[in-house]
């Protein structure tokens, strides 16, 4: 029969059939600490067996237990009816040692312990311009490590070697990539994940991947979770940073090193070259002081042999220009005498031309009451020129009168 319920009552049906069932009161829990947190005095971690895990809670407590310890807990199952969450209840709790887990790391731990995977790991070289990043290209810990890199080194070049960082599969794809990446021209390796969860993390305790990383021969950076976070591959490369960020401000101070370096040579170099200027022009300055003395002797005497010669030269000067001023005078002279005769011919011969030409001067005769005869705009010389009714003009020195030809009378 089909029956229709509220969230709520089904919520406080399943909470009396948790109250009801004597099975899941006073029972003891035993399972590994998978993690642990605190709030206010309350104790809160999770017991996993396995894939599987619950909730448990101790209230008004803060016990002190590690992750990873194996632990029965003593109390009852609740369930929580306003979030429908099932979580384990517990008033006491005892220690039975280290979990599965933690004792299986432990024994990866140590193996690779005794094969010395722990120690002479290759180094940082001492400058670093070159890197490639093993992570996930769409995490937040590669834009982390990148924004830290290029705040400060802008000039480094940053690849990324696109992978897993948890889950299944993801430690064998990191330990391929980092295998690959032995033949590849790089100044260090970065292992790059963000914080997370144990479990999380775990592909980075894998024995494969941590392998890879102890027998890299190029430099490995494990920059893995928080700072508190500690993994095999921590301690199978060569650095260990806590944090992506952290990463970061190692190779910055690695690529720092190459700029201080090359500032320190510049400098160097400036300095050589100015010591090598200095003593070139103190040695150029005693030749100068040396060559100046010896030339101003030999100047000196050159200067009274050349003085000598230029006081006779310039007497000898002296007389030869005496007697071409003398010769270019009586010249002069001749030649004034010869222009002044040539000016007053020609004087003469002007005033002679301009008395004739003030004589032919029509104006004048005009002036004095004669009249010039024109006919269309042409001068009339001769009576001939004219017979009657020929339009005519006469011309006076005031005016212009207009006259008619009646009769034409010529002699001869």
């Amino acid at each position: 029969m089909n029956r229709t319920m509220t969230v709520a009552q089904l919520s406080a049906y399943v909470r009396g059939v948790f109250d009801d069932e004597e099975l899941l009161h006073d029972v003891t829990l035993v399972g590994e600490v998978a993690d642990i947190s605190y709030s206010d005095k309350h104790t809160f971690l999770v017991l996993a067996d396995g894939a599987f895990s619950v909730r448990c809670v101790h209230f008004s407590s803060r016990d002190t237990i590690e992750k990873g310890a194996r632990v029965a807990l003593r109390g009852s199952v609740s369930f929580y009816d306003k979030r429908n969450t099932v979580s384990f209840n517990y008033s006491e709790f005892f220690l039975q040692g280290v979990g599965d887990k933690n004792a299986k790391l432990a024994a990866v731990k140590e193996k690779l312990r005794s094969l010395g995977y722990f120690e002479n790991r290759p180094r940082l070289p001492k400058y670093i311009v070159n890197v490639v990043v093993v992570t996930s290209p769409d995490g937040a810990a590669i834009r982390d490590f990148m924004r830290v890199v290029y705040d400060k080194s802008p000039f480094v070049n940053i690849r990324v070697y696109p992978v897993k960082v948890q889950g299944e599969g993801a430690a064998a794809q990191m330990a391929n990539a980092v295998n690959k990446l032995q033949k590849c021209k790089t100044d260090a390796i970065v292992l790059c994940r963000g914080g997370g969860s144990d479990e999380d993390l775990d592909c980075f305790n894998d024995e494969e991947l941590a392998t890879a990383v102890a027998l890299s021969k190029l430099p490995v950076i494990s920059a893995v979770g928080h700072e508190i976070n500690f993994s095999l591959c921590d301690f199978c490369a060569g650095t260990r940073a806590g944090t992506p960020s952290i990463a970061g401000e190692i190779v910055n101070a690695h690529a720092a090193q190459l700029i201080y370096d090359l500032s320190a040579c510049a400098y160097a170099m400036r300095e050589g070259l100015a010591a090598k200027y200095n003593k070139a022009v103190f040695s150029l300055s005693r030749l100068g002081t040396s060559t100046t003395s010896a030339v101003a002797a030999r100047l000196g005497e050159g200067y009274n042999t050349v003085r000598s010669s230029a006081i006779k030269s310039g007497f000898i000067l002296q007389r030869k220009l005496d007697a071409k001023n003398n010769a270019l005078s009586l010249s002069a002279d001749r030649l004034k005498t010869a222009t002044g005769q040539r000016l007053n011919e020609r004087r003469v011969r002007c005033d002679k031309l301009t008395a004739l030409l003030s004589a032919l001067d029509p104006h004048r005769i005009i002036k004095i009451g004669y009249a010039a005869v024109m006919r269309d705009k042409l001068r009339i010389k001769s009576a001939r020129e004219l017979k009657p009714n020929d339009e005519i003009k006469l011309v006076f020195d005031s005016g212009v009168a207009t006259a008619v030809v009646k009769e034409v009378k010529t002699k001869g």
